[in-house]
């Protein structure tokens, strides 16, 4: 492991300054919130940066707000901040679960949901009950921003939509419909995730009223199951997880799965099925 190269930590004190220093500093210049996989590649070599622009000194980048039928995450709330905030743990309980599951409770404590998102790392948590609970991102630039949905954010592995001299400025999560069961599903090998999924869904007279499926993991990014989420709604369970496990072909399409040390793309496909049908299964509750 190499040693760090000596760097420049900027502090700014509004994201217009920060924005300003990317825009001023081009290449040289890194975002550092948490830095829990930022440092990590400086201490391999893998970047070295000549700058750090240290946002966490922003006022309200770590706040976890609600407005309306919005909860608003700040970029450098903590995922151990979000895992005990009440108001998320009761407004989106599927997150604050996922987030529990993140590495361990040194990295929980460092590593900021803004950055988890925006590494973009294939083999990451947050992004899969994200899609489920259909959040947006906001980015800004200057005094200008935009806004995305977090599927046109993630374009593949460590890739964004993301411009260079942006910086995310908020996450909207809009909670799950009245009534939605939810349930996350991970399997892990060394403190890191393999596989996830993340199911919400609803009973309608014995059968399935809707659902919204995601998974993770798997290929380069994760991915929100729409077309499958239309197929089985209004079926009954035991034809949904059916249906479920048929769609092996078009998932493997969808999902773009390798194979690689953690298992081959056949498997990971396999075992995505399984546990978005017991993932369905737990979200819709007893009968």
């Amino acid at each position: 492991m190499a040693n760090l190269r000596p760097f420049r930590v900027l502090q700014p004190t509004t994201l217009a300054e920060a924005t300003g220093a990317l825009a001023q500093y081009g290449d040289q210049a890194r975002i550092y919130a948490g830095g829990a996989e930022l440092v990590l590649l400086m201490r391999h070599g893998l970047l070295e940066p000549d700058i750090l622009v240290d946002i966490k000194r922003i006022p309200g980048l770590n706040a976890i707000r609600t407005t309306g039928d919005v909860v608003r995450i700040g970029p450098t709330v903590t995922h151990d901040q979000l895992e005990h905030d009440a108001g998320a743990r009761k407004l989106l309980p599927l997150l604050a679960e996922a987030v529990a599951t993140i590495g361990n409770i040194r990295v929980r404590n460092v590593g900021t949901l803004g950055g988890n998102l925006c590494f973009a790392d294939p083999h990451a948590d947050p992004a899969t009950p994200l899609l489920v609970h259909d959040a947006t991102l906001t980015l800004t630039r200057g005094e200008s921003s935009r806004q995305l949905r977090l599927d046109e954010f993630l374009i593949g592995t460590y890739e964004t939509a993301i411009e260079a001299d942006e910086i995310l400025a908020e996450i909207q999560v809009p909670p799950l419909p009245v009534g939605f069961g939810h349930a996350f599903l991970r399997i892990e090998r060394y403190h890191r995730p393999t596989l996830n999924v993340a199911v919400a869904a609803i009973r309608d007279d014995g059968h399935v009223g809707a659902a919204r499926l995601a998974i993770g993991c798997v290929g380069p990014k994760s991915v929100r199951l729409e077309d499958l989420e239309t197929r089985i709604g209004g079926l009954t369970l035991a034809d949904a997880c059916r249906v479920i496990g048929e769609a092996k072909p078009e998932l493997t399409e969808l999902l773009d799965p390798v194979d690689d040390g953690l298992g081959s793309a056949a498997y990971k496909i396999h075992v995505a099925c399984a546990l978005l049908a017991r993932g369905l299964t737990q979200a819709l509750g007893p009968s």
